[in-house]
Formats: structure tokens, sequence, C-alpha cells
């Protein structure tokens, strides 16, 4: 999918990446992620991850390493003691546990990225959220949807609305795409217009109420 119709202010110089240590059965999966890890590179964007080099997490750190960019691998340290996951790319921190990586990461970017994941991703996920939603943190987050896979996730989020468990305002947390360059995209917008206003598809299709509005 093609870019933004305007020029957005490239703000996000660090993200942070969630993600599986697996590589899932679908190809898709290992096709996007490294896709992602080209376009970070073109962007010249740096990444922060949860170490290791296996699975769809490796896959993007490896294309990242691979092209000369930069990052740091947060890996916990009973993972780290048992080298389950391999040597990591760049600097490796440990950290005490998962809590903390998100923690440290959420210290070192300006935007995270989640790709498809089990309950570890999730995890990751509901803490970023639940302390953006507390006012903890105000970094976009951005599901890669890759293939739908997070379709079920967002009618749960949209019904969990309906039903009043969640607010509106949280769910507007909640950045996705089905595409690398438009999910970069959004998260640019969300740092750069963090408050209320214009959408991100007024921003991209500055035209399209006014052609509605005459038909």
């Amino acid at each position: 999918m093609e870019g933004t119709s305007q020029t957005l202010p490239y703000t996000i110089r660090f993200v942070g990446l969630l993600v599986s240590h697996s590589l899932g059965r679908n190809p898709k999966f290992m096709a996007t992620a490294l896709d992602l890890g080209r376009e970070l590179i073109r962007r010249r964007i740096s990444l922060a991850y949860g170490g290791g080099n296996v699975g769809l997490q490796g896959a993007v750190a490896s294309t990242v390493f691979t092209n000369g960019g930069l990052f740091r691998g947060f890996i916990p340290g009973y993972i780290a003691t048992r080298r389950v996951y391999n040597p990591t790319y760049g600097v490796e921190h440990t950290i005490s546990s998962n809590y903390y990586k998100y923690f440290e990461m959420n210290h070192a970017v300006e935007a995270f990225i989640i790709l498809p994941g089990g309950v570890d991703t999730m995890e990751g996920l509901f803490t970023l959220i639940s302390w953006a939603s507390k006012g903890l943190h105000n970094r976009p987050i951005g599901l890669l949807n890759i293939d739908g896979y997070f379709n079920n996730l967002l009618k749960f989020l949209d019904d969990a609305v309906r039903q009043n468990f969640m607010a509106s305002s949280q769910r507007k947390l909640f950045i996705s795409s089905f595409f690398v360059d438009e999910l970069l995209d959004k998260l640019e917008f969300a740092k750069a217009f963090p408050g209320p206003g214009v959408s991100y598809d007024e921003f991209v299709n500055p035209g399209r109420v006014d052609l509605e509005l005459h038909l």
C-alpha cells in the first residue's frame, strides 16, 4: 500500500517490538516480518526487542542487523541464563522479568509495534495499553494485522466498548493496519498529533469529506 498523501514529520527514531519467538504456520508472517525489518532500515528507525534470534522476532532483528541498523535487546534473566533463544543481536540488556522488559523498552522507544504471537505477546500488549490508559506513557501502539490475525481481538475490544467494559478512549489506543508502511505512517501520525483533532484518514485523504458531500 502507498504511504500517506501528505508528508509526515518523521518523529519516530526507535520502536519497540513485541512478537513471538515462533515462526507460526502462515508464511505471510515471516514475509511481513522481513518487510518490517527492511522498512525500519529504509526509515532509519532503530529497534528494541526481546532478545534472541529465533522466530518472527529474530526475523525482524536479523534483517535490521544485516543491513547495519541499530538495536537493543531486553531479555529476562531466567531466559538469558538458559540461552533457549540463542544470542541476541546488538546490545543485550538482562532484566529481571517481562514486566521490567516492557518498562525498560518503554523508556527507550517512541512507539511500539505488535506482530502475531501468543500469550507472552498479548501480556506485553495489554500491559502497555493499561499503562497508556492510566497516563503512564504516551507511546503509540500499533498492531501489524498480518492476514487478519488480530481481527478477533479487535472485534473483542469493540464488543467490550459496547458492553461498557472498556472506554472508547482506551479502544482508540489500539492502532492497526494490514500493511507495514501504513502502520508506520499511522504511528508517525499518532506521535506527531497526539491530541484530538484531525484523523489519520482525513490527513491522508483531505478531500474525501467534501467529495462525499457533493455526490
